[in-house]
């Protein structure tokens, strides 16, 4: 299949990038297969979340998706660098609700099934160097952290919340029935990785 898609590619003026194609091993029997051969579960990254094999609460193969660690990493430098700049360039009521946005933002795109985790960790730090910046401008007063908890009250965060449920379809029609969805992928597709199932 790899072989077959070099050749094809080029009549259309596209080519598989050669550090971000591969063929592994992936699937139901992915977890099976790692245990009889001492070795780890395949994964990938892809589109900034990481793709692993997972279970259902039923113990069925599902498609599990978390945060990348490298992704999640350079969202919170770029989170913190933001607020290192913002606090000193003007009022916190003018730049508040950008940083509503900006949450509200990530819990759009990295608010799938089973990443729940991942996108409170991200609030959670967010709330931390909010605190930490606010408290470093100049002259004016600091919160402490419960004044900081107050604060919040009365203008509030967007909390982290699941945005795409991957694995149950509602139709949101009074009396119709919810079904099981084996996968349903996030935008875009898994093109440039040759995934197989050894079984």
């Amino acid at each position: 299949m790899v072989e077959a898609l070099k050749k094809r590619f080029p009549q259309y003026g596209l080519e598989l990038h050669p550090d971000k194609t591969r063929v592994m091993s992936f699937g139901r029997y992915e977890e099976e297969n790692a245990r009889r051969q001492g070795r780890k579960p395949s994964a990938f990254d892809f589109l900034g979340f990481k793709h692993y094999c997972g279970r259902s609460r039923k113990g069925n193969f599902l498609l599990g998706r978390t945060t990348s660690g490298k992704k999640y990493r350079k969202k919170m430098k770029a989170m913190n660098q933001w607020l290192k700049e913002v606090r000193g360039q003007a009022a916190v009521k003018e730049w508040w609700p950008t940083l509503q946005a900006k949450l509200r933002g990530h819990y759009q795109y990295y608010g799938v099934s089973g990443n729940y985790e991942a996108i409170s960790q991200f609030y959670k730090q967010t709330w931390h160097l909010v605190l930490k910046w606010l408290n470093r401008r100049g002259q004016k007063r600091s919160f402490t952290h419960d004044e900081f908890t107050a604060y919040l009250t009365r203008y509030p965060l967007p909390k982290p919340r699941i945005m795409h449920n991957f694995y149950t379809l509602s139709f949101g029609t009074r009396g119709m029935r919810k079904s099981r969805m084996r996968e349903i992928r996030p935008s875009g597709s898994v093109r440039g990785i040759e995934v197989t199932s050894q079984g």
